[in-house]
């Protein structure tokens, strides 16, 4: 099951178990960094203290589309003042306010009719699509021309002249060199500062920053992975102490994929007041209890990603009888009805923790609804070092029960000890892809046992599959540089996400930039938010009409409703019944063909390709197809689009310098 780097030699048996099971801690659906294996990764969350699960739906009577009264209260002062006694514990639940069955929308947004952003007189503002004129369907909605007032010092952080952004780098270089090897991630740190740099020099000079240059400092984490767990906690507390008190940075970012890895890194920067772009895939109550103060990277929050899931478990698979599965007696004829087994992450002697119970415990709830409720449901530990015999164990238990279909919710190592585990028994059920932590990757496709992972079909919430060179962050470099950028792999695995969102949150902010403007923009306000900050049930005055701040983003792509393979992206309470932190709001059906060849996600040309269904349309919570669908078959389906879809091209505009010339 080797995964050879044609540029560097090595594969992912290089590793020692002990480099893969302290990387792999990047890969939980909890607390997570930008990116540390490939694409979207996420890191070890601490053991959250226990917390009442409160409802994230509408606060105090507040609407999403209730005028707003009174004013935000303290978050928009000085750090330290949103909450003195210090942050709420993030709650491990899940919204109990949230839609009523699987399967019903929970828009409030009209999704046939898109409201387009309105032009303004700022003259790098296309009066057609009323946004920036850059070449992007994700470009901010036009605001006014600056006027040179922007408030002096407004935030920690912020001065009348720059923007700060503190970006941790890892203490521990002969393991970040082991796992960048394994990922065919050749980046050096300098190439990677380079190309931050250069986007963020791109995006000022074609977004509105109010005269602010953006200064990047960099530090040396405290971090250490191999510490105890009260060591990890004192460590990445005191990173965070470091970021807020000694760079007095307004935001920090992992672009080297060496954040901390326990919940005291996010605690601490929501109690002093700072920005972090820095999880994946959390609950959608813990950035409720952080708010506004941590965003997410990428994937759809956690209780987001749960309710698709089940969607199309129970519009698609439920009333159907098993006929994927890889032997007689689990399809039909024989088996008359699919039997459900769930898998999802455990506390393991590595990752302590139980706070993927919650996750599990909604998950099923939502399957219940439509009689597919698991008849087993077992957690497999997270980053398991005793994998193979853990596996072992599970797969006898799911074939003596019959189970016909494995719903599978793990980190993207897990599915090779559970899959050679059902192998060497001769259990060949069918395996629900749920699209957890990359198991929906290529790269990883290919690390699975492939009798198994042949009767493998699902949901995927990353972005459907381009030529490298053809996507916007490399045509986005190419277009402002006319080269490629220096570090490829960071490009790839969340830099150009953060650069391109942070700095259309400060456009949208106004010039007077602090927290709560970037989340909600300058007055008027046109609405209230759900909640408010730091866990609060209150909700505050939001989207400004001039300056809308990130919640007041637009639905995106620019035509979202007519989109083949780009991801919806939003902020804010528009498609969900509670404050949405998070970049993606959809997904797209999948299934592995183990006999296409191409290559993957990291550059590697093999055997075996994640299909995308439908020509990959992507679907919204409420919109994925009913009934039984044509797992695979090839018809219409695409592994790696030859081309950027005709839909999904951007407008084509000359390059020219607009702002801080």
């Amino acid at each position: 099951m080797t995964n050879p780097n044609p540029r560097t030699g090595a594969s992912f048996r290089d590793l020692t178990i002990g480099d893969v099971l302290v990387g792999l801690r990047r890969y939980q659906p909890f607390i997570a960094a930008v990116a540390a294996v490939v694409l979207i990764t996420a890191i070890l969350p601490g053991k959250p203290k226990a917390a009442s699960t409160e409802s994230l739906g509408t606060v105090n009577g507040v609407g999403s589309n209730q005028p707003a009264t009174g004013t935000p209260g303290a978050i928009a002062g000085a750090p330290g003042a949103v909450n003195p006694g210090g942050v709420a514990a993030p709650q491990p639940g899940v919204p109990g306010g949230g839609p009523a069955g699987v399967g019903g929308s929970v828009s409030g947004a009209d999704l046939s009719n898109p409201t387009l952003p309105v032009a303004t007189a700022d003259p790098f503002c296309d009066k057609g699509t009323g946004r920036n004129m850059i070449p992007s369907l994700y470009a901010p909605s036009c605001v006014p021309a600056y006027d040179g007032n922007n408030g002096g010092a407004t935030y920690n952080g912020v001065t009348d002249k720059t923007i700060t952004v503190a970006v941790p780098m890892s203490n521990n270089q002969a393991q970040a060199k082991a796992l960048a090897a394994a990922a065919n991630d050749n980046d050096t740190d300098q190439q990677v500062k380079d190309t931050l740099q250069n986007y963020l020099n791109l995006f000022v000079h074609h977004m509105q920053t109010y005269g602010r240059t953006i200064e990047v400092k960099y530090f040396t984490s405290a971090y250490n992975s191999t510490d105890s767990t009260s060591a990890q906690n004192a460590e990445c507390q005191s990173d965070a102490t470091t970021i807020a008190k000694s760079l007095h940075a307004f935001i920090t970012v992992d672009a080297f994929a060496q954040e901390c890895g326990t919940l005291a890194y996010q605690n601490t920067l929501a109690r002093d007041g700072v920005l972090c772009w820095c999880t994946v895939t959390v609950p959608a109550s813990y950035y409720l209890n952080w708010a506004p103060y941590v965003w997410g990277t990428g994937l759809p929050d956690e209780t987001q990603a749960y309710l698709m899931r089940a969607e199309v478990i129970c519009d698609t698979l439920a009333a159907n009888p098993p006929q994927y599965a890889g032997e007689a007696d689990l399809n039909t004829p024989v088996a008359k009805a699919r039997k459900f087994g769930l898998i999802w992450p455990g506390a393991s002697q590595i990752v302590n923790s139980d706070a993927y119970v919650a996750g599990a415990n909604f998950f099923e709830q939502q399957l219940s609804k439509c009689g597919a409720k698991p008849a087993l449901s077992k957690s497999f530990p997270i980053v398991d070092p005793n994998g193979p015999a853990d596996a072992t164990t599970i797969m006898a238990q799911f074939k003596q029960q019959g189970i016909t279909t494995v719903i599978l919710v793990s980190d993207p190592i897990d599915p090779v000890y559970l899959t050679t585990a059902a192998s060497k028994q001769q259990y060949f059920p069918e395996w629900f892809n749920t699209g957890s932590a990359l198991i929906d990757e290529t790269h990883f496709g290919r690390l699975y046992d492939q009798s198994e992972w042949k009767h493998s079909f699902g949901v995927s919430f990353l972005p459907d599959r381009v030529p490298t060179n053809a996507g916007e962050a490399w045509a986005m470099y190419n277009w402002a540089y006319h080269t490629t950028p220096p570090a490829p792999y960071a490009t790839n695995n969340g830099l150009y996400g953060f650069v391109r969102s942070f700095v259309t949150g400060v456009q949208l902010a106004g010039p007077k930039l602090t927290p709560y403007t970037f989340q909600c923009g300058q007055p008027p306000y046109t609405l209230n938010t759900h909640s408010g900050p730091l866990g609060s049930k209150r909700g505050v005055a939001c989207v400004g009409k001039t300056y809308p701040g990130m919640f007041g983003y637009p639905i995106s792509p620019t035509h979202y409703t007519s989109r083949i393979s780009n991801p919806v992206i939003s902020w804010g309470p528009k498609l969900w019944p509670w404050d949405d932190y998070n970049m993606l709001d959809d997904g797209t059906l999948i299934w592995w063909d183990p006999n296409s060849s191409g290559m993957d996600e990291t550059g590697s040309n093999g055997t075996g390709m994640m299909r995308y269904m439908y020509g990959g349309k992507r679907y919204m919570y409420g919109q994925y197809p009913k009934g039984k669908q044509p797992w695979f078959s090839t018809s219409d389906t695409v592994t790696v689009f030859a081309s950027v879809p005709k839909a999904d091209r951007p407008p084509a505009y000359p390059y020219r310098c607009y702002y801080l010339c």
